[in-house]
């Protein structure tokens, strides 16, 4: 990808901010399914079954590998079509 003028400068913007807009909107998915959740987190809270962390981290810890196959193949599929790097051999 060029860096000589504004433009290009643009178009790596629009890029960058497409991607974060992206991203942002996969993690709504994740989103409706805690919302769904909830109720049993407040009746397992109420009931003094179990401490909050104890059911919010597993959740959170699974959550990891998703979010970082998901930036992955983001980044594998719209690296070098945007032109970043102009071969991927290198």
């Amino acid at each position: 990808m060029h860096h000589d003028t504004v433009e290009d400068g643009d178009i790596y913007m629009g890029v960058l901010y497409f991607g974060i807009i992206v991203h942002m909107f996969n993690g709504f998915a994740e989103l409706a399914m805690s919302v769904a959740k909830l109720p049993i987190f407040y009746k397992q809270r109420d009931l003094l079954f179990y401490p909050a962390w104890a059911y919010a981290v597993p959740a959170w810890v699974l959550k990891i590998p998703i979010s970082l196959v998901d930036c992955v193949a983001w980044v594998a599929i719209t690296y070098y079509t945007v032109g970043f790097d102009p071969s991927v051999q290198r």
